[in-house]
């Protein structure tokens, strides 16, 4: 294994191939199956190459997991940013594919406090984000006063997780209406409502 001053000195790629074949595994086998054999056979590099950049499989696992972090961040700010925000933030999260890796760094995290304490820190940054833009969101739509955007941040998270979640393991019942509503929810206090100047 290499000693920390060596750590990730020489990088042509490697690194990232590495992080994208952890995530791959992870996707596709669960997070158990990400091992350093596994991930050397598919990066096609040797186990000591891995252990080079990572010295220890949760070195790999929170970087795989920072990489997200700072990925749905970029993704948040862009959604935030379009010209129709609610609905976008609602878009980013009931995609399927971000949910799922969340989801077995949760089981990891069960087992592994680095894991927890990182996915943690990584949600309260999103949320506090997302909390901070959409409270001017809503004022400048008008709604502000009746809806709180920590209220709305909550919402849109919890709802759509759950479906996101039920979908994976093949339960739908009910899940056309509850995002029909929520669509009409979005388009209703999206829409910018007309400020009365006395």
């Amino acid at each position: 294994m290499a000693t920390p001053k060596r750590v990730g000195k020489r990088d042509t790629g490697t690194r990232e191939k590495i992080l994208d074949a952890t995530a791959e595994i992870m996707l596709a086998e669960g997070y158990a199956a990400a091992t350093s054999r596994r991930v050397a056979e598919k990066v096609g590099v040797q186990r000591a190459v891995v252990y080079y950049y990572f010295p220890t499989m949760d070195d790999l696992y929170l970087a795989v997991l920072r990489r997200g972090t700072e990925a749905n961040l970029d993704a948040q700010r862009a959604a935030l940013s379009s010209d129709n925000p609610l609905h976008a933030l609602w878009d980013m999260t009931v995609d399927p594919h971000g949910s799922r890796l969340t989801m077995e760094f949760m089981a990891l995290g069960n087992h592994r406090e680095k894991i927890r304490e990182e996915l943690a820190a990584g949600a309260e940054r999103f949320r506090e984000a997302q909390i901070a833009a959409l409270t001017f969101i809503l004022r400048e739509h008008g709604t502000d006063d009746v809806l709180h955007p920590e209220v709305v941040s909550v919402l849109i998270a919890g709802i759509g997780r759950t479906l996101t979640i039920e979908t994976g393991l093949g339960i739908t019942t009910g899940h056309g209406r509850t995002r029909q509503l929520v669509e009409e929810y979005l388009t209703r206090y999206e829409s910018p409502h007309p400020r009365i100047d006395n």
